[in-house]
Protein backbone atom coordinates (compact mmCIF):
# COMPACT_ATOMS: atom_id res chain seq x y z
CA UNK A 1 0.00 0.00 0.00
CA UNK A 2 1.32 3.39 -0.95
CA UNK A 3 2.43 5.86 1.99
CA UNK A 4 -0.22 8.97 2.03
CA UNK A 5 2.64 11.06 0.85
CA UNK A 6 3.45 8.84 -2.07
CA UNK A 7 -0.87 8.87 -2.67
CA UNK A 8 -0.50 13.21 -2.52
CA UNK A 9 2.26 13.02 -4.82
CA UNK A 10 0.65 10.49 -7.53
CA UNK A 11 -2.35 12.72 -7.61
CA UNK A 12 -0.27 15.90 -7.85
CA UNK A 13 -1.99 17.71 -5.25
CA UNK A 14 -0.06 20.89 -4.15
CA UNK A 15 -2.61 21.41 -1.19
CA UNK A 16 -5.95 20.19 0.44
CA UNK A 17 -7.24 23.08 1.89
CA UNK A 18 -9.52 22.32 4.42
CA UNK A 19 -12.88 25.28 4.99
CA UNK A 20 -15.95 25.19 7.32
CA UNK A 21 -17.31 27.19 10.42
CA UNK A 22 -15.29 28.77 13.11
CA UNK A 23 -14.86 25.54 15.59
CA UNK A 24 -15.25 23.09 12.47
CA UNK A 25 -11.71 21.64 13.64
CA UNK A 26 -9.65 23.29 10.53
CA UNK A 27 -6.57 23.81 12.28
CA UNK A 28 -7.09 20.67 14.63
CA UNK A 29 -7.57 18.57 11.85
CA UNK A 30 -5.39 20.49 9.86
CA UNK A 31 -2.00 19.81 11.96
CA UNK A 32 -3.27 15.97 12.28
CA UNK A 33 -3.95 15.30 8.38
CA UNK A 34 -0.46 17.10 7.69
CA UNK A 35 1.89 15.03 10.19
CA UNK A 36 -0.04 11.96 8.50
CA UNK A 37 0.97 12.72 5.26
CA UNK A 38 4.08 14.44 5.91
CA UNK A 39 3.66 17.89 4.40
CA UNK A 40 3.62 20.91 5.73
CA UNK A 41 0.72 22.96 7.76
CA UNK A 42 -0.06 25.93 6.94
CA UNK A 43 -2.77 28.15 9.18
CA UNK A 44 -4.25 30.56 6.94
CA UNK A 45 -5.01 32.87 10.31
CA UNK A 46 -1.81 33.41 11.18
CA UNK A 47 -0.47 33.86 7.82
CA UNK A 48 -2.99 37.03 7.10
CA UNK A 49 -2.72 38.33 10.59
CA UNK A 50 1.38 38.80 9.91
CA UNK A 51 0.23 40.49 6.62
CA UNK A 52 -1.57 42.95 8.79
CA UNK A 53 1.03 43.71 11.69
CA UNK A 54 -1.66 43.13 14.08
CA UNK A 55 -1.66 40.76 17.51
CA UNK A 56 -5.55 39.27 16.45
CA UNK A 57 -8.37 38.91 13.74
CA UNK A 58 -10.23 41.31 16.38
CA UNK A 59 -7.61 43.95 16.04
CA UNK A 60 -7.56 43.76 12.30
CA UNK A 61 -11.53 44.12 12.15
CA UNK A 62 -11.32 46.97 15.17
CA UNK A 63 -8.48 49.13 13.11
CA UNK A 64 -8.42 48.13 9.64
CA UNK A 65 -11.37 47.09 8.93
CA UNK A 66 -13.05 43.49 7.60
CA UNK A 67 -12.21 44.68 4.25
CA UNK A 68 -8.65 44.71 4.87
CA UNK A 69 -8.61 41.54 6.56
CA UNK A 70 -10.25 39.80 3.54
CA UNK A 71 -7.37 40.88 1.44
CA UNK A 72 -5.30 39.57 3.64
CA UNK A 73 -6.99 36.20 3.71
CA UNK A 74 -6.31 36.46 -0.22
CA UNK A 75 -3.04 37.73 -0.51
CA UNK A 76 -2.14 34.31 2.17
CA UNK A 77 -3.59 31.82 0.42
CA UNK A 78 -2.27 32.92 -3.08
CA UNK A 79 1.43 32.86 -1.24
CA UNK A 80 0.42 29.67 0.51
CA UNK A 81 -0.69 28.26 -2.97
CA UNK A 82 2.63 28.45 -4.13
CA UNK A 83 4.44 26.70 -1.82
CA UNK A 84 5.61 22.74 -1.58
CA UNK A 85 2.53 20.39 -0.53
CA UNK A 86 0.58 21.54 2.60
CA UNK A 87 -2.18 20.92 4.40
CA UNK A 88 -3.92 24.83 4.62
CA UNK A 89 -6.34 25.80 7.02
CA UNK A 90 -8.35 28.92 6.36
CA UNK A 91 -10.47 31.08 8.22
CA UNK A 92 -14.37 30.62 8.67
CA UNK A 93 -15.09 33.07 5.81
CA UNK A 94 -12.47 32.06 2.95
CA UNK A 95 -15.14 30.34 0.97
CA UNK A 96 -17.68 32.03 1.63
CA UNK A 97 -16.42 36.00 0.75
CA UNK A 98 -14.42 37.54 -2.26
CA UNK A 99 -11.72 37.82 -2.83
CA UNK A 100 -10.53 34.58 -1.08
CA UNK A 101 -13.14 32.76 -1.98
CA UNK A 102 -12.35 33.61 -5.72
CA UNK A 103 -8.84 32.29 -5.43
CA UNK A 104 -9.92 28.77 -4.15
CA UNK A 105 -11.98 28.52 -7.11
CA UNK A 106 -9.34 29.75 -9.47
CA UNK A 107 -7.13 27.20 -7.88
CA UNK A 108 -9.42 24.14 -7.80
CA UNK A 109 -10.41 24.76 -11.37
CA UNK A 110 -7.04 23.76 -12.12
CA UNK A 111 -7.42 20.20 -10.17
CA UNK A 112 -3.99 20.52 -7.99
CA UNK A 113 -6.11 21.36 -4.85
CA UNK A 114 -8.48 19.39 -2.85
CA UNK A 115 -11.08 21.78 -0.69
CA UNK A 116 -12.84 19.92 1.87
CA UNK A 117 -16.02 21.38 3.99
CA UNK A 118 -15.38 20.08 7.16
CA UNK A 119 -19.35 20.21 8.16
CA UNK A 120 -20.76 20.35 11.91
CA UNK A 121 -23.89 20.47 13.58
CA UNK A 122 -24.43 23.82 15.81
CA UNK A 123 -24.40 21.40 18.81
CA UNK A 124 -20.81 20.29 17.74
CA UNK A 125 -19.73 24.11 17.06
CA UNK A 126 -21.30 24.93 20.61
CA UNK A 127 -19.57 21.94 22.53
CA UNK A 128 -16.07 23.02 21.02
CA UNK A 129 -16.43 26.87 20.92
CA UNK A 130 -17.40 26.91 24.85
CA UNK A 131 -14.21 25.12 25.43
CA UNK A 132 -12.13 27.53 23.33
CA UNK A 133 -14.20 30.59 21.90
CA UNK A 134 -11.10 31.69 19.85
CA UNK A 135 -10.13 35.65 18.38
CA UNK A 136 -12.59 36.35 16.85
CA UNK A 137 -14.65 39.10 16.58
CA UNK A 138 -18.53 39.34 16.30
CA UNK A 139 -20.05 40.06 12.62
CA UNK A 140 -23.25 40.47 14.34
CA UNK A 141 -22.97 41.95 17.78
CA UNK A 142 -24.54 38.76 18.93
CA UNK A 143 -23.43 35.97 21.82
CA UNK A 144 -20.25 34.68 20.08
CA UNK A 145 -21.28 30.93 20.17
CA UNK A 146 -24.72 31.75 19.01
CA UNK A 147 -23.40 34.32 16.06
CA UNK A 148 -21.15 31.49 15.22
CA UNK A 149 -23.83 28.68 14.80
CA UNK A 150 -25.90 30.86 12.91
CA UNK A 151 -23.22 32.37 10.72
CA UNK A 152 -22.26 28.51 10.02
CA UNK A 153 -25.91 27.64 8.84
CA UNK A 154 -25.96 30.80 6.79
CA UNK A 155 -22.26 30.11 5.20
CA UNK A 156 -23.33 26.38 4.46
CA UNK A 157 -24.60 26.59 0.62
CA UNK A 158 -21.55 28.95 -0.01
CA UNK A 159 -19.07 26.14 1.48
CA UNK A 160 -21.28 23.27 0.03
CA UNK A 161 -20.62 25.28 -3.45
CA UNK A 162 -16.58 25.62 -3.36
CA UNK A 163 -15.81 22.38 -1.43
CA UNK A 164 -14.92 19.25 -3.73
CA UNK A 165 -15.66 17.09 -1.02
CA UNK A 166 -17.59 17.30 2.12
CA UNK A 167 -16.12 15.47 5.40
CA UNK A 168 -18.49 15.00 8.84
CA UNK A 169 -16.26 16.42 11.51
CA UNK A 170 -18.26 16.03 14.61
CA UNK A 171 -15.87 13.18 15.80
CA UNK A 172 -12.59 13.14 16.90
CA UNK A 173 -9.92 15.31 14.89
CA UNK A 174 -8.67 11.65 14.08
CA UNK A 175 -11.30 10.08 12.78
CA UNK A 176 -11.78 13.26 10.32
CA UNK A 177 -8.67 13.28 9.40
CA UNK A 178 -8.47 9.53 8.79
CA UNK A 179 -12.08 10.28 6.88
CA UNK A 180 -9.78 13.02 4.83
CA UNK A 181 -7.39 10.50 4.25
CA UNK A 182 -9.39 7.42 2.80
CA UNK A 183 -11.02 10.44 0.74
CA UNK A 184 -7.27 11.02 -0.98
CA UNK A 185 -7.07 7.38 -1.43
CA UNK A 186 -9.90 7.14 -3.38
Amino acid sequence: MQTPRAIFDDRNLAAVVLIGARGSGKTTVGRVLADEIGIGFIDLDERALALRGEASVCDVFEHQGESAWRQAEAAALVAALDEPPSVIATGGGVACIDPPRAVLRAAAAKGTIEIIWLRCDGQTLKSRLETDPGDRPSLTGQDPIEEAIEVAASRAQAYESVATHIIDATGPPTATATAIMEWIRR
